[in-house]
């Protein structure tokens, strides 16, 4: 997955701005492909019963104001997926603690994937380049050495984790 982070801010960053318009469009292309694929993977290799049991769990035993925000977060990203999709899995601007988790609690491997297809390349582009905005923000405010010490700590976490 870091390799492919790596590789997306390089095609991100020598792009030619002569092109800007077709090169927004073929980035965006490179970037929803890349994560669909991961998160494609991520479902295929995920015990997506426990995952969905466990979430819907959490949310139903969330404080209502956590649920609230939390939600409402979800919900700049989620409420600029299709009309359709949202139609068929409840998804609306307000929902209560039980029927977000009866949305996740209806979803299977297939219904995933479908979701998955459908985000347009452009949202998921736009919400890469969110994140990295924050990250260079967050490295302009930390020191380097602080840097290195977290990423390492990342890094090793990973490895004694997939152990």
């Amino acid at each position: 997955m870091l390799r492919t982070v790596i590789l997306l801010i390089i095609a991100l960053n020598f792009t030619k701005p002569v092109f800007a318009q077709k090169s927004s469009d073929i980035q965006d292309r490179i970037i929803g492909s890349a994560f669909k694929t991961l998160a494609k993977a991520f479902v295929a290799v995920t015990d997506i019963n426990k995952l969905k049991e466990d979430n819907a769990r959490k949310i139903i035993n969330m404080d209502e104001d956590k649920f609230r925000k939390r939600y409402a977060k979800v919900y700049e990203v989620i409420g600029n997926l299709p009309a359709r999709i949202k139609s068929v899995y409840g998804i609306r601007e307000v929902m209560s603690r039980e029927e977000a988790a009866r949305s996740i609690k209806i979803l299977d491997k297939n219904k995933a994937y479908e979701i998955i297809d459908v985000i347009p390349d452009k949202m998921i582009a736009d919400q890469f380049r969110q994140y990295l905005q924050k990250k260079k923000q967050d490295i302009k405010n930390s020191n380097l050495a602080e840097q290195i010490n977290q990423f390492w700590n990342k890094v090793t976490g990973k490895f004694k984790k997939s152990r």
